[in-house]
């Protein structure tokens, strides 16, 4: 059996070693959206074994920055989410990655059920790929911190899917943001949802050990290491979460298990009757007000 604390451990250590260098790119390039509008960078920063993460970096430009910086990781895919609706918060800066360390402005592709990479060493946790996107996110904490528009008190992670998993790992692990968005949370009770989700993501999982139990057992093992159910009570700021009623997914019973395990007593399970695994505007809205009421002007910004 995995130790679940140790394993994490040697991520943040492994993580927080060698260089933390980074650059930002000027770039002429605008977006407006929500009622505002953004200057959007790019920034490119090295994370474990020397892999070079690309991400963007939008900052208000029709209004005074108020220093609040939303971290938004991206969903299962190929590629950065667009600078748009979706992530943008009007007075607020936002960082968002390609976790795969290419460019930021390669198109955003779901490769579930065609060149997946959720089984991409998976055999063994020290390989397995979201160990190395975890350390590239947490990395992502400190850079977003060092750009002169971010107050360090004002740190807001979040994503949806895969992107609501991983922003509930940082906040589990890293004591820097005061905020968390997890929207439809993949890998959810990744245990149970294995044998009764009809995505193609985790049929893919099911293919790879078919009737071999042993198999089964190592690879869930491994899974469940990034399972937001096993981060939830290390969480201790106020989190937003969402899920859908039509959601092939991501299940409600999954997501509830995560919310009723969040070590915050501040948190909000939104539920989305004739959703399926998709954004509502509604999310980015409570996100805007959540960001405005727990940042913005909180005390203890």
């Amino acid at each position: 059996m995995i130790d679940f604390d140790q394993y994490w451990a040697d991520v943040r250590l492994e993580g927080s070693s060698g260089d933390h260098d980074w650059d930002r790119l000027p770039r002429q390039q605008t977006v407006e959206a929500n009622g505002g509008m953004w200057r959007i960078d790019w920034i490119r920063y090295s994370s474990v074994g020397d892999a070079l993460i690309w991400g963007w970096w939008a900052y208000p430009v029709d209004q005074a920055a108020n220093g609040a910086c939303m971290l938004w990781l991206p969903g299962y895919s190929y590629g950065t989410p667009p600078a748009d609706s979706t992530c943008l918060i009007p007075g607020a800066c936002t960082f968002c990655l390609n976790v795969h360390g290419r460019m930021p402005d390669e198109p955003y592709v779901n490769p579930a059920g065609r060149e997946d990479y959720i089984l991409q060493g998976i055999d063994t946790p020290a390989s397995y790929i979201y160990r190395r996107i975890s350390q590239a996110c947490l990395k992502a904490v400190e850079v977003a911190l060092a750009q002169p528009e971010a107050d360090v008190k004002k740190l807001v992670v979040g994503g949806m899917s895969q992107g609501g998993a991983l922003a509930l790992i940082v906040a589990g692990n890293c004591r820097a943001p005061r905020l968390c968005f997890a929207d439809m949370p993949f890998l959810s009770d990744v245990r149970e949802t294995l044998s009764t989700s009809s995505s193609p993501i985790y049929k893919s999982v099911r293919n790879l050990y078919g009737q071999d139990g042993k198999r089964a057992q190592a690879v869930s093992d491994v899974l469940s290491l990034f399972d937001p159910l096993n981060h939830a009570p290390n969480v201790h700021i106020p989190t937003w979460m969402s899920v859908g009623g039509r959601d092939p997914s991501v299940k409600r019973s999954a997501v509830e298990k995560v919310y009723q395990a969040l070590g915050s007593d501040i948190k909000h399970l939104e539920f989305f009757e004739e959703a399926g695994h998709e954004f509502r505007p509604e999310m980015n809205r409570a996100h805007t007000q959540w960001i405005n009421k727990m940042v913005i002007n909180s005390r203890e910004a």
